[in-house]
């Protein structure tokens, strides 16, 4: 499959029907089986998740030469892309994505209330992609010269808005969640989702920043564009309908989420140190993003701040 970022994926088509197969590479093994093993928990409740397939010794993994593979059944449909939805649909994706909550909070064991978040220090961050401008200033590539940019605009950021970052804080409502719902793990066919796919980040972690982070990528051409508001709005009130969650509480994980874009060197690690090109376009078009938030700071919260009055059911 042409898609994807972290991990090869294959659509493998036999005489017993199709098959999606997928080199896991970046979860350990326990991680990838225990989500696996609960797939088919969250099928049985009606969800669209793909059914995984055992190797004959009961494994969900199967290792051939050095790689771990996983296989489940094919499901329908294409990515969606969030400009495409219309109101109806973005909120009956935020809707599922409550109801998903919800559901894993009785099949996974039980997820304290709040967790504790830290935001990353602003003084290290520079330090750290001083570092990496060195390193691409010593060679020539086009990542080269696209990473020595983007890493003085968040250079001049940091400098005008390090008084910015979220205090050290307990957050909640806390549960277990997806981890990484984007357009390329999610399936949908006319507005109606047919597969919520990659459960590899399988965790627990506060409600609002998995819903910020589902809004800003799914809403904003993968972080290319602006944040279509209207839109995200919709997505968050679907949600709210089945999870309460306050206006305050979605603010907060806003800024958080910004605060993240604004500080994250992941990427330029994996390039530079870990020799790992597949995340490379991810640290411009995320920094993309990162500066049209930082101009729209308000308009989000504003956003977030109506959408949260919505009645919940």
């Amino acid at each position: 499959m042409a898609t994807g970022v972290m991990n090869l994926n294959w659509r493998v088509t036999t005489d017993r029907g199709d098959f999606a197969v997928k080199r896991v590479t970046d979860r350990s093994p326990e991680a990838y089986r225990a989500a696996q093993e609960m797939l088919p928990r969250l099928a049985g409740l009606g969800f669209p998740v793909p059914v995984p397939r055992w190797t004959g010794e009961g494994s969900a993994l199967l290792q051939i030469n050095g790689f771990r593979y996983g296989v489940s059944e094919w499901l329908p449909g294409a990515h969606p892309s969030g400009s495409e939805l219309d109101a109806a649909a973005c909120v009956s994706l935020g809707d599922l994505v409550g109801r998903l909550h919800l559901a894993l909070t009785g099949l996974c064991p039980p997820a304290p209330a709040s967790q504790p978040d830290v935001p990353a220090d602003a003084c290290r961050t520079r330090a750290e992609l001083r570092r990496y401008a060195a390193m691409a200033a010593r060679r020539h590539g086009e990542f080269d010269r696209l990473a020595a940019a983007e890493i003085d605009r968040r250079l001049a950021l940091l400098d005008t808005v390090a008084a910015r970052r979220p205090p050290e804080a307990d957050l909640a409502p806390c549960g277990w969640t997806h981890g990484d719902l984007q357009p390329l793990n999610l399936l949908m066919d006319r507005g109606r989702v047919t597969g919520v796919l990659d459960w590899d980040r399988l965790g627990v972690r506060p409600y609002g920043l998995e819903v910020l982070r589902t809004v800003t990528i799914m809403f904003s051409g993968g972080g290319r564009t602006a944040l279509d508001l209207e839109r995200a709005a919709a997505f968050v009130r679907g949600y709210r309908a089945r999870v309460p969650i306050t206006a305050g509480q979605l603010a907060d994980a806003a800024d958080r989420r910004w605060w993240t874009l604004a500080t994250e060197t992941w990427q330029l690690r994996r390039h530079y140190e870990d020799g790992d090109d597949r995340c490379d376009r991810l640290f411009t078009t995320r920094g993309t993003f990162l500066h049209w938030w930082s101009r729209h700071r308000a308009d989000l919260r504003e956003m977030l701040s109506a959408s949260a009055a919505w009645p919940a059911r």
